[in-house]
């Protein structure tokens, strides 16, 4: 398990850094969208939009049934659990291997903050992340709104017409609404939206090599 401040001093900000700091684990990216998250070996090899994972991924307790683990960032976490399996009691039939469950830090209710973060890099890399936490009324009522910014120009130069491209565009944001009443009751009400726009590559470069038949181009 994860907290907050190990995965800041791990340096863990997407799926594919779970794979060096986590025994027993590797990723792998598809050629394709999908992702091969391993737990002792067990995961998904196979290509297909029907094909299930050995890894369960959760979000809030939440069953993901086709996360796109290559382009999720990490922003304003709880904690992270990896579990090692079988955890098919708990958490269904795609728990074989494990399960990796993600949960979304919560709004406090007795006291207001805010946090910034900004990377920049080359290729005009830059990321900010923020969140600010307001109490509506305290100890009753909270709100917590988190994002994430991401863009930077193409790391592969087309030599057909000098562009650029595999770069990237996205945005993610989360809201958070908690209400507790009592002692013995929370609720909690998230929303989230994500965009992207870009030109990716597959998830390798391709060389081709001309056909002087002409008939593959």
């Amino acid at each position: 398990a994860y907290t907050a401040q190990d995965l800041k001093s791990h340096q863990i900000d997407r799926f594919k850094d779970l794979q060096f700091s986590t025994p027993n684990v590797t990723y792998t990216k598809a050629n394709f969208t999908g992702s091969d998250f391993q737990i002792r070996g067990i995961g998904i090899t196979a290509i297909g939009y029907d094909a299930e994972s050995g890894v369960a991924i959760n979000f809030n307790d939440v069953y993901l049934a086709n996360p796109n683990l290559a382009d999720s960032g990490f922003y304003d976490l709880q904690r992270i659990e990896v579990l090692r399996g079988p955890q098919s009691t708990l958490y269904g039939r795609t728990a074989t291997g494990g399960v990796v469950s993600v949960i979304a830090a919560k709004p406090e209710l007795d006291a207001a903050g805010a946090d910034l973060e900004a990377t920049y890099g080359n290729y005009d890399y830059t990321e900010v992340k923020g969140m600010v936490n307001i109490p509506i009324v305290t100890d009753k009522l909270g709100l917590r709104i988190a994002g994430d910014w991401l863009r930077h120009s193409g790391y592969t130069t087309n030599l057909y017409d000098n562009s650029h491209v595999d770069d990237r565009s996205q945005y993610s944001l989360r809201s958070t609404l908690r209400w507790q009443p009592n002692d013995k009751t929370t609720v909690d009400v998230t929303a989230a939206f994500s965009n992207e726009n870009d030109h990716k590559m597959r998830s390798q470069k391709q060389l081709c090599h001309s056909d002087p038949t002409g008939i593959l181009g």
